[in-house]
C-alpha cells in the first residue's frame, strides 16, 4: 500500500512485468515472438518513471540473458 500511495508502485511493478516477460521469452518463445518480445520490452523501458529503476532493471535484463532466473524488485 505503501508504494501505491506515494505513487512509486510504477517503479516496481513495471520493471517486474519486463523481467517477467524477458524470462518467459528466453525459456519458452520461439525467434519470432523472441524479437516482437524484446521490442516491446525496450518500450516498456521508457515506461519506468524513475532512472534508477530503468538503470537496474536493464542490469537484471542482462542477468537474464546470461542465465539467471526469479529476479524481481
Amino acid at each position: 500500500m505503501r508504494l501505491a500511495k506515494s505513487g512509486q508502485i510504477h517503479n516496481v511493478c513495471q520493471p517486474n512485468s519486463l523481467l517477467t516477460f524477458k524470462e518467459y521469452l528466453l525459456d519458452y518463445a520461439d525467434e519470432e515472438t523472441r524479437a516482437l518480445g524484446e521490442e516491446i520490452i525496450r518500450k516498456g523501458l521508457d515506461d519506468i518513471p524513475k532512472e534508477a529503476a530503468r538503470k537496474i532493471t536493464k542490469e537484471r535484463l542482462q542477468r537474464l540473458e546470461n542465465g539467471e532466473r526469479d529476479l524481481r524488485f
